[in-house]
């Protein structure tokens, strides 16, 4: 439990960035909403186990609009480490609830990270320090390395377990391993 508030300190940190003085208008950001939102319910998930479903029943017409102002849906279900940037919010974020995702998340804006609702398979893990551009789009399950950027409306719909990856296309393909080669 404890440490949904150090992984929302390190998204904090991260929208924030260098320019300390935005701490001022963090409170007027969608990321900000959309991610205490998150953790919050993460917390409660973590406390309550699978009752939490029930206890959150009051309380979803407060949840729905607080979606609906940041925009950014993540279910209370998915593991998301800390320092998770996302920079237009505005355009949607969705995340399902069988996701793991590694620290230093960076969404773009329009992304959706979810699994689809016929697959057999429950790993859906993506790396750390990871990159998606502009409404990429990710579709599992499927395993995702450390250090993989993702271009601009790309869609990953397999594997890609090395590390240091820069994925684009549809269907996503290796383009070039990040350090050149």
């Amino acid at each position: 439990m404890g440490e949904q508030f150090l992984f929302f300190w390190q998204d904090i940190l991260r929208i924030i960035g260098r320019k300390k003085y935005r701490f001022f208008v963090l409170l007027f950001t969608r990321s900000f909403w959309g991610l205490f939102l998150y953790r919050f319910e993460r917390t409660g998930f973590l406390i309550f186990g699978q009752f939490y479903g029930v206890i959150r029943l009051p309380f979803i017409p407060f949840f729905a609009i607080m979606q609906s102002f940041s925009n950014i849906d993540i279910h209370y279900k998915a593991s998301i480490k800390g320092g998770v940037l996302i920079l237009h919010p505005s355009v949607g974020v969705v995340i399902s609830g069988k996701s793991i995702i590694g620290k230093q998340l960076t969404l773009t804006g329009g992304n959706v990270i979810g699994i689809s609702s016929t697959s057999k398979s429950e790993i859906f893990e993506i790396g750390d320090f990871c990159n998606l551009g502009a409404n990429a789009t990710i579709i599992g399950p499927l395993v995702l390395g450390n250090h993989i950027t993702i271009g601009a409306s790309s869609c990953v719909v397999k594997s890609f377990e090395q590390d240091n990856l820069i994925l684009a296309g549809v269907p996503a393909k290796k383009i070039v391993k990040a350090n050149g080669k």
